[in-house]
């Protein structure tokens, strides 16, 4: 048995991606015997059996790996400031990684660099650090993954024969608006556009016209409702950590675009990318379904490649 500590700004159940994933890799390795718990600024105490605070002092005990999940907020950086104080051993796990002091003191007291997209590890190479460096795959968790309804156009009245799907927080790195504008010059009206998010503090969440459904959905469940029923999902976001909704997608056997950063350009073979919005206008005025058969291939994928357990392997490689 291990004792493996992650850390994260805010844990379950509060939505959003780091907090889903941090989530998955904590009960995975609880589900494999090991002692776990959780260092969160924001949480509402145990939660699945994992034990979560926000006292620091359990940075004190002795643990076989301490697992941070990105920087420039919150308690990671407070971790990764102090890493040269903390006896355990850390994998800082690269998250859109940045100039930042706090990330030049983590690349040079943390013990790991877990790496799982092209910029993470041109980063580590850059900084000289390859030594460091260690193969972090992203991946899903199938138990929580799966959509359980793939009712969506019925439940909230989609009539058009294609409904494309773009969710997240409303946030100015996912780019919604931008993605609206690019659709509204498509001018097919069999699609209809819907765009889901949980957080609308910058205020920007775009307004709905013709075709373009825009709703706040804090369930995961019918987020997944929504991309499983898509005949298209689209991340048009201008900055990821990795993109897990694109793992999911294709868990759901959606197919998916997106712009060539992050996980796309790992994933690249199993989807559709590009540079520019003239691109994606393209592709949208030809679009066509995917066949069963390419659909499957991406569900082969995911289902080999890029689970939670395939994530919490690498991890656990280390310890």
């Amino acid at each position: 048995m291990k004792k493996i500590l992650f850390v994260v700004h805010r844990y379950a159940p509060y939505p959003g991606g780091s907090e889903n994933y941090v989530r998955d890799m904590a009960e995975e390795c609880l589900s494999r015997g090991h002692k776990v718990a959780v260092f969160a600024g924001e949480h509402k105490g145990e939660w699945n059996g994992v034990h979560v605070t926000s006292d620091g002092a359990v940075l004190m005990d002795k643990w076989d790996l301490i697992v941070v999940h990105g920087g420039d907020v919150g308690v990671q950086d407070y971790v990764l400031n102090n890493a040269e104080k903390i006896v355990s051993p850390i994998l800082f796990m690269l998250i859109k990684p940045s100039e930042s002091m706090t990330y030049e003191h983590a690349m040079k007291f943390c013990k790991y660099i877990g790496c799982s997209t092209l910029e993470d590890w041109q980063f580590v190479k850059n900084k000289q650090k390859f030594y460091k460096s260690v193969q972090v795959r992203h991946g899903i968790d199938p138990k929580v993954s799966y959509a359980k309804n793939v009712d969506f156009k019925e439940k909230y009245g989609i009539k058009t024969e294609l409904m494309l799907v773009s969710s997240g927080g409303f946030w100015p790195n996912k780019a919604h608006q931008e993605l609206v504008d690019v659709f509204k010059q498509v001018g097919r009206t069999d699609m209809t556009l819907v765009i889901t998010g949980y957080d609308n503090r910058h205020g920007i969440m775009p307004q709905e016209s013709e075709n373009v459904r825009v709703m706040m959905l804090y369930s995961r469940n019918e987020v997944l409702n929504a991309i499983a029923s898509a005949d298209l999902y689209l991340m048009h976001s201008h900055s990821e950590g990795f993109g897990l909704v694109l793992l999911e997608s294709m868990l759901n056997r959606t197919p998916w675009a997106a712009r060539n950063i992050a996980g796309a350009k790992v994933l690249k073979q199993c989807g559709f990318t590009y540079e520019t919005d003239e691109q994606l206008l393209k592709y949208l005025k030809e679009f066509k379904p995917a066949t069963p058969l390419e659909l499957t291939g991406n569900w082969n994928y995911v289902s080999t490649n890029h689970l939670i357990k395939n994530t919490v392997d690498d991890i656990l490689e280390l310890v």
